[in-house]
């Protein structure tokens, strides 16, 4: 079995993140590929390189502002705090870090109308000394960097990381940000409940066939094909579709990098050169701040070349300071948007039960060390 993609995997991955899954005949003709060799490729990655397709949920247009909490755990309260921060339910990602003992960070997806109560449930797991410390700042919904082929040399089928390269891509950039990095000014509520059950479906799997979401509404597949291109597609409810696979060959970490700028500008021109980057999978712009959290994902022989070429980057001006954390992906889970919680166009927060949740997992902890 071979071990590394080649030049038509390549081309597949990229061709999945740019047109999406859900036709192959579209595929097949921009790669001029009989369908049936992209379906039989497609299968391959799955099963050797556990390729995954989602589609990326575009949250500000269904009432959800994003925030990252990072938290530093109590010694000895260590897996208190990892279910502490899943007693709200609009986490949507949470991990371990490996730059401090026992550390963690998550993104939520918070009703719009109820962020100071999730900074009060934030702030309770600190008082409760569950972390001895713990922080979080809003961001922008995720911008999903799509795989492309720049760097990548199709005649040795191998990578190539140029990456004194990389400070003439950023210098040289011109326009503005992508739009699910500028802060929006409102979070309007554009889905009803099918439309909510589709996006979960199409998180988990983006090649999920429509009839079986009817199915599973039990209503008549017209019903999910109406919503699906008038409401999800229409109305902009799908940012767009990430190819998760493990693209690189040998050991590789993952990593979130928040950038620090000197200005706006800088920024733009940051993030504008890591759209064909390979080693980049998501970006986020913090509210108020020319800062960035981006997601990186690197062979592990690379590391060194990456943190020289920063230097230079900070020497010539083109970011101001930058920290990392090394994710644990051994700890690591993630859930759909919590569709259970959305009824009538618009989300169920229970503060009260956030809260109360909080509050047994601390005392069933003191129990059970007794």
């Amino acid at each position: 079995m071979r071990k590394r993609l080649d030049s038509l995997d390549i081309k597949i991955l990229e061709a999945l993140g740019v047109y999406g899954p859900r036709s192959i005949s579209n595929l097949a003709r921009k790669i001029s590929k009989p369908m049936s060799t992209i379906r039989d490729r497609i299968e391959f990655l799955k099963s050797h390189f556990s390729l995954l397709l989602q589609a990326k949920v575009y949250h500000t247009f269904i009432g959800l502002k994003k925030v990252f909490v990072f938290a530093r755990a109590t010694p000895g309260y260590e897996r208190l705090l990892w279910e502490s921060l899943k007693a709200n339910g609009y986490w949507l990602y949470l991990t371990a870090r490996y730059d401090e003992p026992e550390s963690f960070y998550g993104i939520y997806g918070i009703p719009i109308d109820h962020t100071e109560e999730f900074e009060e449930f934030i702030k309770q797991i600190e008082e409760l000394k569950i972390a001895q410390n713990i922080d979080f700042c809003y961001s922008t919904c995720i911008h999903e960097i799509k795989l492309t082929s720049k760097w990548y040399d199709h005649e040795s089928e191998q990578w190539v990381f140029d990456w004194n390269r990389w400070i003439e891509d950023i210098e040289s950039q011109r326009g503005s940000l992508p739009y699910t990095l500028v802060e929006p000014g409102s979070y309007p509520q554009k889905a009803d409940r099918i439309d909510i059950i589709i996006l979960k479906e199409l998180q988990k799997n983006a090649e999920c066939k429509l009839c079986d979401i009817a199915e599973l509404l039990k209503v008549p597949p017209q019903t999910v094909q109406y919503h699906f291109k008038n409401h999800v597609i229409a109305k902009g409810l799908i940012e767009g579709y990430a190819v998760f696979l493990p693209h690189f060959e040998g050991a590789t970490d993952s990593h979130l990098f928040r950038f620090n700028f000197h200005d706006e500008k800088s920024m733009t021109h940051f993030a504008l050169s890591l759209e064909d980057k390979p080693f980049v999978r998501s970006i986020g712009k913090i509210f108020g701040e020319n800062t960035l959290f981006i997601h990186i994902h690197l062979p592990r022989n690379e590391f060194r070349g990456f943190t020289d070429i920063l230097s230079k980057l900070t020497i010539k001006g083109l970011i101001k300071s930058y920290d990392y954390a090394i994710e644990d992906l051994s700890r690591k889970e993630a859930q759909t948007i919590p569709y259970e919680l959305f009824k009538e166009k618009s989300w169920i927060y229970n503060h009260k039960e956030h809260m109360k949740k909080l509050h047994e997992l601390h005392s069933e902890h003191f129990s059970q060390r007794a």
